[in-house]
């Protein structure tokens, strides 16, 4: 039976601006931004007739392991939490499939904003570079995007005074939370978190999550007043486990994939022309391929000191469009 829900009641919030408003999406390297290219589907992951001298070869692991780093909202996260799915139906608990998620943390909100709002002093290049109209648009857009910024209550707050965001709101770090404590509460049988992170991509977004999650969660037969409970007191926890992950690894994107702690794929891996490819174990994928269900599969299969009989299976591509190379 379910349990009537908790008040979320630690921290306090109030939604962040989104970075489609503020200019600093496109001006400034700090702030990740979409940059997606869709490209055209093609046939299975190739056989070893492609001569490709980028080899992926993780440390093997008695149990591969495929870490996912991703924000609650950001469409590319999504994309591969779709991709992912059929690999995860596929060999189950065989493999790790581990999502992560990724947070700022504001030491400094002046420098913090700063770095976010644009510098007023360099409203004429600003025009100049055709971002604003005129100064005066430029230094008020900016006043206004820095007054936002500093408003502690658009993010979430710990006791000790440290903060945290998320980039497309604070209702996606308030997802991302939430998300992190149903993987803990199930136990061992994950299917349940991907079918609530599957129905909140569906059924949510990032400016009304917090009153939405509720439903999805229900639907897939979890304990709403437990993920409550979770989020209230170990929060913060969670959020600065992340963090150390995310800066061990060296990751800012969503999404990021890491097969036994190895990049996938590896830069590398990309050529400019587009004609990119990979060698995983005995097989090759084109760069075009990358993010599709079988191409992963492979990865994190040949990852693995086991000898899984699942993973000589095809996952078939998705149906529709083909994944798009872009990130947030």
């Amino acid at each position: 039976m379910i349990k009537k829900t908790k008040t979320i009641k630690s921290y306090s919030y109030i939604k962040v601006p989104l970075p489609a408003i503020i200019f600093t999406a496109i001006l400034l390297t700090g702030l990740s931004f979409y940059s997606g290219l869709s490209f055209a589907k093609s046939k299975s992951i190739a056989t070893p007739a492609l001569d490709s001298k980028i080899i992926f070869a993780p440390q093997k692991q008695d149990k591969s392991e495929l870490k996912f780093f991703v924000m609650s909202f950001c469409p590319y996260g999504n994309q591969m939490e779709d991709i992912l799915r059929p690999v995860f139906d596929l060999l189950g608990n065989k493999v790790n499939l581990v999502p992560h998620y990724i947070f700022d943390k504001i030491d400094n909100i002046d420098t913090y904003c700063s770095s976010r709002s644009g510098d007023i002093n360099q409203c004429s290049t600003y025009v100049q570079n055709k971002y604003f109209p005129d100064i005066t648009t430029c230094k008020k857009t900016i006043s206004e995007n820095l007054a936002k910024c500093k408003d502690e209550k658009a993010y979430i707050k710990a006791p000790s005074g440290a903060m945290y965001a998320s980039l497309h709101g604070r209702q996606e770090a308030t997802q991302n939370i939430r998300e992190m404590c149903v993987w803990n509460i199930i136990g061992d049988n994950k299917k349940q978190w991907w079918d609530f992170v599957g129905a909140v991509n569906k059924g949510c977004t990032a400016t009304n999550a917090d009153s939405c999650w509720e439903n999805q969660a229900k639907q897939v037969g979890l304990d709403t007043a437990a993920i409550t409970d979770c989020f209230n007191k170990e929060g913060i926890n969670l959020i600065e486990k992340e963090l150390e992950l995310t800066k061990k690894f060296n990751v800012s994107g969503s999404p990021t994939v890491l097969i036994n702690d190895q990049a996938f794929p590896p830069e590398t891996a990309y050529t400019q022309d587009g004609k990119g490819t990979l060698k995983i174990g005995k097989k090759v994928a084109t760069q075009d391929r990358y993010r599709l269900p079988n191409v992963l599969k492979e990865a994190v299969c040949v990852g693995s000191k086991s000898n899984i009989k699942e993973c000589n299976t095809t996952i078939p591509d998705p149906a529709g469009t083909a994944p798009a190379v872009g990130g947030c």
